[in-house]
C-alpha cells in the first residue's frame, strides 16, 4: 500500500496547483511544472515529455536541473527511447533504483551527467496521456519513495487538465489571430487596387497564419510558363524568387491550376510531379499547394 503524503507535502501540492491551473501560457506551464514537481520529490533533474501524436514519441522535452553548458553539450533531447519509451508505451508510473542496469536502458549520449535512481509518472486526462513527468537523482542519495510517487501522481492529474486548458486558450487565441488576418486580407482586397502590394500582402499574412518557412503566388505567365508573382520568408531564396519564370510542363503548380484542387506534400522529393529544380532553389522539402481559383 502506497505511503500517504505527510501534511507539509500536501500543502506544497495545493499552492503548486493553484499556480498551474492559473497559468495560461502552455510553455511556460510546462516548465513551472517541472520545477515543482522536482522541489517535491526532492530530485536533482526533472523533466517532462510532451507525446507526438503518435503516441509512441516525444515532441516536446522540457527539463530542470541542468545548466545551459551541460544542456548544450548533450544535443539532441531525447525522443522516447529506452527507459523513457517504457513510460509512454506502458502509461504507468515506473520506479527504478539504478536504471543504468534495466535492460530496457539504452545509456546515455556523450557529456550526459550520470543518472541512477529513477522515477516516471504519465500524465493523464481520461485515458488520454499527454505526456510523461521524469525524475532522476534523488537529493541525498537513495532511491525515490512510495510517498514520492503518490505525490506526483497527485500532481499530473492536476496538470493535465492545466495542460489541456491551456492548449484549448492557445488554440482559441490563435483562431482569433487568423480570423483578424482574414478580415485584414479580405478588407484590402476591396481596397487596394495596386497589385503586386496586394499578393505581397496575401503572402506575408498567410505565412503568418499557417506558420510556414515560405509563401509564394505563381500566376500563369504566357500559354506555357508560371512566374512567380510574389513571395515572402526567410533566407535568400524569397528575395530571389518574385519574377522567376518556369515550365508548366513538369510542375506541381501547373497540375494544380489544371485541376483546381489542393495538394499537400509531406516529401517534395518523393513527389514525382515536384520540380525538383525549383524545389532545390527556393529550399523546400514539404508544401501546401492551393489554386486560386474564381
Amino acid at each position: 500500500m502506497a505511503a500517504e503524503p505527510d501534511e507539509s507535502r500536501l500543502r506544497a501540492l495545493l499552492e503548486a496547483t493553484v499556480g498551474l491551473t492559473s497559468e495560461l501560457s502552455l510553455d511556460a506551464l510546462l516548465q513551472r511544472l517541472v520545477e515543482v514537481s522536482a522541489e517535491l520529490t526532492g530530485a536533482q533533474y526533472a523533466a517532462l515529455g510532451v507525446i507526438d501524436e503518435s503516441g509512441q514519441g516525444l515532441e516536446r522535452f522540457v527539463t530542470t536541473g541542468m545548466d545551459d553548458e551541460t544542456y548544450a553539450a548533450i544535443g539532441d533531447l531525447p525522443r522516447g527511447r529506452g527507459i523513457l519509451g517504457v513510460v509512454i508505451r506502458d502509461a504507468h508510473s515506473l520506479r527504478l533504483d539504478d536504471l543504468t542496469v534495466d535492460p530496457r536502458a539504452v545509456g546515455f549520449p556523450p557529456n550526459h551527467p550520470p543518472m541512477r535512481s529513477f522515477l516516471g509518472v504519465p500524465i493523464l486526462l481520461r485515458g488520454v496521456s499527454y505526456g510523461n513527468l521524469y525524475f532522476t537523482e534523488k537529493t541525498g542519495g537513495g532511491s525515490f519513495s512510495d510517498e514520492d510517487e503518490e505525490i506526483v501522481k497527485l500532481l499530473a492529474a492536476q496538470a493535465a487538465v492545466a495542460i489541456a486548458n491551456a492548449r484549448l486558450f492557445e488554440s482559441s487565441t490563435r483562431w482569433s489571430r487568423q480570423l483578424e488576418t482574414l478580415h485584414e486580407i479580405v478588407r484590402s482586397m476591396v481596397e487596394e487596387s495596386d497589385l503586386d502590394h496586394l499578393l505581397d500582402l496575401v503572402c506575408r499574412r498567410l505565412r503568418e497564419m499557417i506558420g510556414a518557412r515560405l509563401t509564394v503566388i505563381v500566376l500563369p505567365y504566357g500559354d506555357s510558363e508560371l512566374r512567380i508573382a510574389a513571395a515572402d520568408g526567410e533566407g535568400d531564396a524569397a528575395h530571389g524568387a518574385v519574377g522567376r519564370r518556369f515550365t508548366r510542363e513538369g510542375s506541381k503548380s501547373a497540375r494544380v491550376i489544371d485541376r483546381q484542387q489542393s495538394v499537400r506534400v509531406d516529401s517534395v522529393i518523393d513527389d514525382p510531379e515536384m520540380d525538383q529544380d525549383e524545389s532545390r532553389f527556393l529550399g523546400i522539402r514539404t508544401a501546401l499547394v492551393v489554386p486560386l481559383v474564381a
